[in-house]
């Protein structure tokens, strides 16, 4: 019972984690009508969050107890190898996009292609852009979000080894450079452009802790519901719904008024973005609805999208940009964004279908 407990909770894992790269390809192809259906039109976070939050988790699940039982030079090694490979894939999606970009633009006559997202300096400064790139100082607009997670992984061993003293130690210290983050303003560089990540990892990996503890804790976190905290929950969520929604669409303006009295910064990983995150996790993961979904057809698909993440991530960053280049040159009307949409959507699960063929024949013993 107890294996088929821990296989249910890691299917739920996947399963949401497929949900957040199909959102995340949904969210990455601008302008298109079923962006307006992912869930960051009615709240105050998006994707971005549950990604790092479940990557979080995710870690704990596959090194934590290794690392805490004395064991750290496997999981260490682990990691560099995981982070060496994220890296890997950053450095191609990044010069396979711009080859895709630079292409549309000689090939539609359209410099606008090239004008937005940081893709300009690789056209009038080649050779210092790739050498940016390759040191992941310049991320083009929608390829951000992996050198955040790469951080996170080379600073994993060092997250753990305060775990191993003490999560709680662990969660504060976290905290403690989240808040010391923002209020320094401490983020790394980017060059040959001046400015900051987009993702700032001083703060994201506040998120990104709390995910490692709960899932180093997960079999005492999922056991019990506090019903005022699920209530706090309930409201803070209400309560962003209604600001987005500009009050259920009745208070015109009412969003744009309290825009910038709200911590919503991405960058910086604004309090308010990071609250109303864990207030829908801790809402969805009590509310049954893995077990409730889990019924559903597309259960099975999106947790196949979300087992083999990595590789889906990448198929999908580089349609999202085939999708901007189409709605770039010729925007479609609806039947065909859902066609572009539908087609993205089946792909993703194509190429998880193939990887997981790849991993069962791999895991097949050879015939003599």
């Amino acid at each position: 019972m107890a294996k088929s407990t821990s296989n249910q909770r890691i299917n739920s894992i996947d399963f949401w984690r497929g949900i957040v790269l199909v959102s995340i390809f949904i969210n990455h192809v601008p302008g298109n009508v079923f962006e307006y259906m992912t869930h960051k039109n009615i709240g105050l976070s998006d994707a971005a969050e549950a990604f790092v939050f479940l990557s979080g988790v995710s870690v704990a699940l596959a090194y934590g107890r290794r690392f805490l039982s004395g064991e750290p030079g496997t999981p260490t090694r682990a990691l560099g190898r995981r982070a060496l490979t994220i890296y890997g894939v950053q450095v191609a999606l990044s010069l396979i996009a711009v080859a895709l970009f630079v292409t549309a633009a000689i090939v539609f006559d359209d410099e606008g292609l090239l004008a937005e997202h940081g893709r300009d300096i690789v056209v009038t400064d080649p050779v210092r852009a790739l050498l940016a790139i390759v040191g992941l100082s310049h991320q083009l607009g929608y390829f951000n979000i992996l050198p955040l997670y790469i951080v996170l992984l080379l600073a994993t061993p060092a997250i753990l080894a305060l775990a191993r003293i003490n999560s709680f130690l662990m969660l504060i210290v976290s905290a403690l450079v989240y808040v010391g983050a923002r209020t320094a303003g401490l983020n790394l560089p980017t060059w040959p452009v001046e400015g900051e990540w987009f993702f700032n990892p001083f703060a994201w990996q506040f998120l990104f802790c709390i995910g490692l503890f709960i899932g180093l804790h997960l079999r005492d976190v999922m056991v019990t519901r506090d019903n005022l905290l699920f209530a706090v929950c309930l409201v803070i969520l209400a309560a962003s719904f209604f600001v987005v929604t500009n009050g259920f669409h009745l208070v015109p303006g009412l969003w744009d008024g309290v825009r910038e009295t709200l911590d919503i910064s991405k960058t910086n990983l604004g309090l308010a973005r990071l609250l109303h995150f864990l207030a829908l996790a801790y809402v969805i993961s009590h509310l049954g609805l893995s077990k409730l979904l889990a019924r559903t057809p597309v259960h099975a698909p999106l947790c196949l999208i979300g087992r083999h993440s990595l590789p889906v991530f990448a198929a999908g960053s580089l349609l999202s940009a085939l999708g901007q280049i189409i709605q770039h040159v010729r925007p479609p009307a609806f039947l065909d964004e859902a066609a572009l949409v539908g087609i993205g959507i089946v792909l993703h699960y194509l190429v998880a279908r193939a990887f997981a063929e790849r991993t069962a024949r791999r895991a097949q013993p050879r015939q003599a």
